[in-house]
């Protein structure tokens, strides 16, 4: 029985769908209608975001194809000549007419066929299906082709109907070869490590049908094979621990803690730090402080950045802090945090909140993996 998220996904889906091909056949107002209704079901949508752009740069084209066009075509003004000087050039056009006339009575003139005139090459207007989509891309449209590509790699098998999807999304928003090739590695081996993280987690010790299944050449194992060592190094730890604060000391400690307790520690001291982390771990869980006294970020600005990652949305998430305000563990609890620890907290209170919250995180997974097969 499909869901009302399956109901929603499907829905965005067809209007994007219909968006792209609005977009080919030069239809540019009906597609912004299309990507508007999107908006209106989520407003944060990657890709209604992307086909946004790329439909206004397509409507500035157009614009500016039409203003240059009306220029070309607009005749020069002509300039009023005073009545005496328009009589004698009017006189000597004459006289040079009859001129004419005497030298072809006199002499036979061999004229040479005119060429046959070249047609003029021009582009259709806009809504006659040719539309040049030769547009530079914007970030947003490498963006929602990003994650376009990490949707259908997460399984490792692209159907043709993906396919397709990937081809016209690389038409629409005139992806390069360069930008296609070098985004959809990444994500192959993103995913590859992905899939070798929940094969592990099931008993699965050998990965060699994995890499087949990633098309993974020797050459990119060989790249990647100090992060698989150290992946799997992790992964039999009890988890790995993201862990957030900007007291040193206080860092130090608990990292400590979780080291001892048999869990995989890494240990930063700001958000920004925290999300650049992110491009080289896969944490279990995440404990995060809310006050950062220098970068800008603060706790739940990390969170709501973590967040927004699909590939965090289930990973459990912490907050502590010395703040044992009711509006701040409100303000947490309503942004969706897994808990929250007021310091100080004794090591083994953080250690029993870790360790059920990973339980409860893995067995979800469990029973989602046993019911979708």
């Amino acid at each position: 029985m499909a869901t009302d998220s399956d109901n929603i996904r499907r829905a965005i889906s067809e209007l994007l769908k219909s968006a792209d091909r609005s977009i080919k056949d030069g239809n540019l107002n009906d597609a912004l209608g299309f990507i508007d209704r999107v908006f209106e079901i989520e407003q944060r949508n990657v890709y209604a975001r992307a086909y946004k752009e790329r439909i206004l740069a397509l409507k500035d084209a157009e614009a500016k194809d039409i203003a240059s066009a009306a220029k070309k075509e607009e005749p020069p003004p002509v300039q009023e000549e005073p009545q005496v000087e328009k009589k004698k050039t009017e006189e000597k056009k004459e006289e040079k007419k009859e001129e004419k006339k005497e030298e072809r009575k006199e002499e036979k003139i061999q004229v040479s066929p005119p060429e046959k005139p070249v047609a003029p090459s021009h582009t259709k207007p806009f809504g006659q299906k040719s539309v040049t989509l030769h547009i530079p891309h914007s970030p947003a449209s490498l963006e929602a082709y990003r994650t376009l590509l990490t949707e259908i790699w997460a399984d490792g098998n692209v159907s043709s109907e993906e396919q397709s999807q990937i081809d016209s999304m690389k038409e629409t928003f005139a992806i390069t070869e360069k930008d296609h090739d070098d985004i959809e590695r990444q994500v192959r081996i993103d995913a590859y490590l992905a899939a070798i993280r929940e094969a592990w987690k099931m008993g699965v010790t050998s990965f060699v049908d994995i890499r087949r299944r990633f098309k993974i050449s020797d050459q990119e194992h060989l790249s990647v094979e100090q992060r698989i060592n150290q992946f799997l190094q992790s992964l039999k730890a009890k988890g790995t621990v993201l862990l957030l604060d900007d007291d040193h000391s206080f860092l130090s400690i608990i990292k400590d803690v979780l080291t001892e307790a048999g869990y995989t520690c890494l240990a930063v001291s700001s958000g920004e730090d925290g999300l650049k982390a992110l491009d080289n771990i896969m944490p279990d869980i995440v404990v995060c402080d809310i006050d950062f006294v220098k970068p800008k970020m603060n706790g739940f600005t990390f969170y709501e950045k973590f967040r927004a990652f699909d590939r965090f949305v289930d990973v459990p998430f912490i907050f502590m802090s010395g703040l044992d305000q009711d509006i701040v563990v409100r303000a947490g609890k309503q942004m969706g945090v897994d808990d929250y620890l007021t310091k100080p907290f004794d090591a083994e209170m953080l250690v029993a909140t870790i360790e059920g919250k990973l339980k409860r995180s893995r067995e979800i997974k469990r029973v989602t993996h046993t019911s979708k097969n």
